[in-house]
């Protein structure tokens, strides 16, 4: 699937801060009305996937498969209001082009909603904003950072906080002395920052710090450095191919190392071994594993096999819970808050007015419960509306991500009681 470096970095948050590349320009979406126009009585109603498929660079087909699979056990309950839901996919191709025409045409074909849009040009919440047709589940890498700012948008997965969590799961898997390894740019200030606090909330302060130039590719003086401090535990604030060089750079032997779930490949931690076993992942949400825990996982599960009976490849990818679960849970969201629009007029603006009234909404635990009324105090990230995140760690026996524990943890709250 190529190097996947932009989302895997995105997840974490990283993709806005250490793109080093201007805002692209926002679509001109003409947004004539496509929100209020409703839907016939018995007609289907469409929703929108929107992200890169084929290319390149970065690639998502599980993310498309899981949505098709959530729109598949949707039909199977009838639907939304006693409409038939068809799914659209859009290719974005990894194109900033390509991605505002996507976004054009979610307007045109007056879709519902966009769940799962994935794209790291940004543009796309501008034209939907314009057109009031909500995003659900977006990935909030854009350049533009829209996606955690837009009044239209609705995130569920909080890696953008995962430094303040690190600390934490990084005690848990038996580290004892802390410390952060970061990229020597302003932007990643903040995230170094959350690393601090997180650590400060976890009882072990860090005890270093180093920062690197963004094209370093030799990690062994910071390897040292940590080393030498004694750290057995790094938060780890840089790229994918700087976390592979700080591993291999510092070695596994008592050292454990932190980051988001789905920035480093899954084919690098099988190529890796038993040294793999040192690296512990804060995640969205819980793993597919965990199926006899979380009865609504359970259910993902059951429809994620029934598309794949279906013909569906990708629907069977299911690389994280981040990218499979985070899919499936943006689907189960326009069915919940669709249902209890009032009376038949089933329009995006609708919708987009319900979400907004939406004040408990229950996801089966697999989320705390969501509050689309009150949007999160960080700066900048006003959209993100869960900052619960789980630890799992990698285990190279099996070849899978395992739960570390059954603890969750609250970003937001580890962030402003450490601040307070």
């Amino acid at each position: 699937m190529g190097r996947r470096h932009t989302l895997r970095l995105a997840a974490a948050a990283l993709g806005a801060a250490l793109a080093l590349a201007a805002c692209s320009e926002s679509g001109s979406g003409d947004g004539t009305g496509s929100g209020a126009t409703a839907v016939a009585a018995g007609a289907a109603v469409k929703l929108m996937v929107i992200a890169p498929t084929g290319t390149a660079g970065s690639n998502y087909p599980d993310i498309v498969g899981a949505t098709k699979a959530a729109v598949r056990g949707l039909n199977s309950r009838g639907g939304i209001k006693g409409h038939p839901v068809e799914l659209v996919y859009c290719n974005e191709k990894n194109d900033a082009e390509t991605a505002k025409s996507c976004a054009n045409q979610a307007v045109s074909d007056h879709v519902l909603a966009v769940v799962n849009e994935v794209s790291a040009s940004g543009g796309i919440m501008p034209i939907l904003e314009a057109a009031h047709i909500p995003s659900i589940g977006s990935a909030g890498i854009s350049i533009d950072g829209s996606e955690l700012s837009s009044s239209v948008s609705f995130m569920l997965s909080p890696l953008t906080y995962y430094p303040a969590v690190c600390p934490a799961l990084l005690k848990a898997a038996g580290a004892t002395k802390l410390g952060a390894v970061g990229y020597s740019l302003p932007q990643v200030d903040r995230l170094m920052k959350m690393a601090e606090l997180g650590a400060k909330q976890a009882g072990s302060p860090l005890v270093i710090e180093p920062r690197v130039p963004i094209d370093t590719s030799d990690f062994t003086p910071t390897a040292t450095q940590v080393k030498r401090a004694g750290v057995d535990g790094t938060v780890l604030v840089v790229v994918d191919q700087g976390a592979y060089a700080e591993v291999k750079a510092g070695g596994s032997t008592g050292q454990k190392y932190c980051h988001a779930m789905g920035v480093l490949s899954r084919d690098w931690l099988t190529q890796e071994g038993t040294a793999a076993n040192a690296l512990v992942f804060a995640s969205a949400f819980p793993e597919l594993s965990q199926a006899t825990q979380y009865p609504e996982i359970a259910r993902a599960v059951k429809e994620l096999d029934a598309e794949v009976k279906a013909g569906d490849p990708d629907a069977a990818l299911r690389t994280s819970s981040t990218n499979t679960i985070g899919a499936w849970l943006s689907v189960q969201i326009v069915e919940k808050v669709a249902d209890a629009i009032p009376g038949d007029a089933l329009t995006s603006t609708a919708l987009l007015d319900q979400l907004n009234k939406t004040s408990n909404l229950d996801l089966g635990g697999i989320t705390p419960a969501l509050n689309f009324t009150k949007p999160s105090p960080i700066p900048g990230a006003q959209r993100l509306f869960n900052t619960t995140m789980r630890g799992v760690r990698w285990d190279a026996a099996t070849k899978t991500y395992v739960p570390l524990g059954t603890q969750s943890y609250d970003a937001l709250k580890i962030l402003e009681q450490a601040g307070a």
